[in-house]
């Protein structure tokens, strides 16, 4: 029974690495997911091997053999185990010649025949295929690989054949486990980047001693740096990190990725390493994660998705290296306002609502508060510390801004500063509230004429109609 299903792989692989059916294979793969049942697939090789004509896709298998009938292009039934490799050396010599009647991927779909519109001469039936198919619907029973030599690599980069692997390791009792281990070694620094084999490196990681994940770290030293921000390798190395509990492999795999730590804030798989860095280990094991942020703090700071990474090493931050990125926001002040993205990293500071950094930044923007309320980025910014100052701050930063009745005017007309108006009404003292009323009382005649004029009014009416109260 194991020869005969291990001959069914074997026929299936030289059938799949042929030019014609690769984009055959890879087309069927992909209407089913993951999650299906290998053993449906063995189903489906079983049914292929007697008949290579079958139409309707091998979704079918979850049926009956007799479900499936040869596509209607006057191709040969095959009747017999003995004709059946004939028949299918000759077919497989005619596809690789270009041939316009080749079926199309497309036309294979699920429930695409009938039982009612079968006809019984065009049945399928073999007692030896029906016998491997009913031993294999019973996972337990599944030892297709035991003492056999397949070809373990060209099995990995095969979707279902990558399944059949990953049951066998998780066959304790399994003894060609040890080869698929040794073998998934040897490739590891290949096939952690492939889209399919990546699956087995990250299972096969888990199952190794600490000897084995430090030689295989020496041995990828150099690859392992361009995997973690490779779309595929970046999940084997976020399974490296979550699973490196010893202290030695966790220190080389830090030594390893401090390398390319700048990239990796920069790049999004390398974000999720990152995250994962933060999740499983210390604040202690990522500093230099965070000597990479204050060595190349505006570089990272102003960058898309460096910006979002620098917001969630401050939530995962100790006292010391908060403090060092506080420091190196108030250092850059004044580009990080103005920036796209770096306003957001001065804005995660001010919420984390320490004092000291709220107080050290507006000590820095002092003065400038007017301009800044009239800028796309840096009245974001204007607003928080509004919203955050304790009231004789406060109060200092609305005496700057409405320090002149023509200052009001260019706020309420302008496309940021209306909002920065606003705010102020929102947290101003009651004697501050009066002066600000009094000022807008002048101009409102004019909202009316300004592009944001009609919203203004309406939310100014309110805000003045709750100071009158």
């Amino acid at each position: 029974m194991e020869e005969q299903h291990t001959e069914i792989f074997q026929d299936f692989l030289a059938w799949s690495d042929s030019p014609c059916h690769m984009e055959y294979y890879d087309c069927s793969l992909s209407q089913l997911g993951w999650e299906s049942s290998y053993s449906n697939d063995l189903q489906w090789l079983s049914q292929w091997k007697q008949n290579p004509y079958l139409t309707g896709g091998y979704e079918n298998s979850f049926e009956s053999l007799s479900t499936l009938q040869p596509s209607r292009r006057n191709l040969p039934i095959i009747s017999s185990i003995e004709s059946k490799r004939d028949t299918f050396t000759s077919y497989h010599n005619q596809l690789r010649q270009p041939c316009d009647s080749m079926p199309s991927p497309r036309h294979i779909t699920k429930g695409a025949l009938s039982l009612q519109n079968m006809d019984s001469s065009t049945h399928c039936s073999d007692p030896v295929i029906d016998n491997s198919i009913q031993n294999i619907s019973n996972p337990s029973n599944i030892t297709l690989l035991n003492g056999h030599s397949l070809d373990i690599c060209k099995l990995a980069k095969q979707r279902h054949g990558c399944q059949v692997l990953l049951h066998q390791l998780q066959l304790s009792s399994c003894p060609i486990a040890q080869e698929i281990m040794e073998t998934c070694c040897l490739h590891f620094g290949i096939w952690m980047k492939h889209p399919i084999a990546n699956f087995l490196c990250q299972h096969v990681w888990k199952c190794l001693s600490e000897k084995q994940r430090m030689d295989i770290l020496r041995r990828y030293l150099e690859v392992l740096p361009r995997a973690a921000l490779h779309t595929y390798g970046t999940r084997v190395v976020q399974v490296m990190i979550s699973t490196c509990g010893e202290r030695e492999s966790k220190n080389y795999l830090q030594s390893i990725l401090s390398t390319v730590a700048k990239s990796l804030f920069k790049d999004v798989n390398g974000a999720h390493v990152i995250q994962h860095c933060f999740l499983y280990w210390s604040s202690e094991d990522n500093q230099f994660l965070y000597r990479t942020i204050r060595d190349n703090f505006l570089e990272i700071a102003t960058h898309r998705q460096g910006c979002c990474m620098i917001q969630t090493s401050m939530d995962f931050a100790c006292s010391s290296q908060l403090d060092d990125i506080a420091t190196s926001i108030m250092e850059h002040i004044f580009i990080l306002i103005h920036d796209a993205f770096g306003n957001y990293v001065v804005q995660h500071i001010l919420d984390s609502q320490n004092p000291q950094y709220i107080q050290g930044i507006m000590k820095k923007l002092r003065g400038h508060w007017y301009e800044m309320s009239m800028e796309k980025f840096s009245s974001n910014i204007t607003e928080k510390c509004l919203q955050l100052a304790e009231e004789t701050q406060r109060w200092e930063m609305i005496q700057e801004i409405a320090k002149d009745c023509s200052n009001i005017g260019n706020l309420l007309h302008d496309a940021y500063g209306n909002y920065v108006i606003q705010r102020m009404l929102q947290v101003a003292s009651p004697a501050q509230k009066m002066l600000l009323k009094e000022y807008i009382e002048k101009y409102w005649n004019t909202l009316s004429r300004s592009r944001y004029g009609k919203q203004i009014q309406y939310n100014l009416e309110k805000l003045m109609n709750s100071i009158n109260c």
